[in-house]
């Protein structure tokens, strides 16, 4: 098994890979749009957030902004540094607390519960997600909201076939599960809905977060053209079949009892 990744000696490749470009622009704003949409009460703060690999701190910021306190972690010493730095200039250190560490050894450093636990684009990384998912859920109150976000492997495998890759897509498709990319694993969307189940949790929202964005043409990726795209991928993020094709999933889950 591949072990965990952490983002040391590549935080600033990795941010400008992703937030220096639409791509980046467009996850954000999407998967805000639908966080608040389905739990609102982030909106209104006063709420105690865990942003568990939050890295450079982009969703921290948007939560703090709203009012909220919010402990970040993350294992990479240069993604809490970027965090750091990011908070500062918005004027919410008073609001943002920051951990360097794992999820599996958060329990050194944080004792509370939090009434939002957010772990956004961090099970793909990790040598057993399962396992760390299922230690991340005891940092959540009785009444408090998951917001799980994750590599869809069916965006994967169609990546996969745009690519050429038909006989290697067809093949993962039958083995059940895609193969990790770059170090990257596209997790199944019934596999984690499972592992949820065991662990005592409902998922009560569904969405795809960038669902068109990377199929399009350079020329309709523009910052020009960025707030119709937006206004696309926020209309179809809950419509199937496009939602299961997202390059990421959103599930927002409570307990089940």
């Amino acid at each position: 098994m591949q072990p965990d990744r952490c983002f040391d000696g590549i935080a600033s490749t990795f941010e400008e890979e992703i937030y220096g470009t639409t791509k980046g622009r467009v996850r954000l704003e999407v998967l805000w749009t639908d966080l608040v949409t389905e739990a609102p009460e982030i909106a209104r703060g006063g709420l105690s957030c865990l942003d568990a690999g939050g890295g450079a701190g982009r969703m921290a910021v948007r939560l703090a902004q709203s009012g909220n306190k919010v402990v970040l972690s993350d294992p990479s010493t240069e993604m809490l540094s970027r965090a750091e730095a990011a908070i500062r200039k918005a004027g919410l250190l008073d609001l943002v607390s920051l951990v360097r560490s794992p999820i599996q050894e958060l329990h050194r450093h944080v004792g509370d519960q939090f009434d939002i636990v957010l772990c956004h684009a961090v099970l793909e990384w990790l040598e057993d997600p399962k396992a760390t998912l299922g230690q991340l859920l005891k940092f959540l109150k009785p009444r408090g909201r998951l917001s799980l976000l994750f590599y869809n492997s069916n965006a994967a495998l169609q990546r996969r076939v745009f690519r050429g890759e038909c006989t290697e897509a067809v093949r993962e498709l039958q083995d059940g599960c895609a193969r990790r990319d770059n170090g990257c694993l596209p997790l199944v969307e019934a596999v984690v809905r499972a592992w949820l189940e065991e662990f005592g949790f409902a998922v009560r929202s569904k969405a795809g977060i960038r669902i068109f964005h990377d199929y399009l043409p350079d020329g309709l990726r523009t910052p020009e053209r960025l707030r119709d795209l937006l206004e696309a991928e926020k209309t179809f993020r809950k419509e199937e079949p496009f939602a299961s094709l997202g390059h990421h999933l959103h599930l927002v889950c409570e307990r089940a009892w």
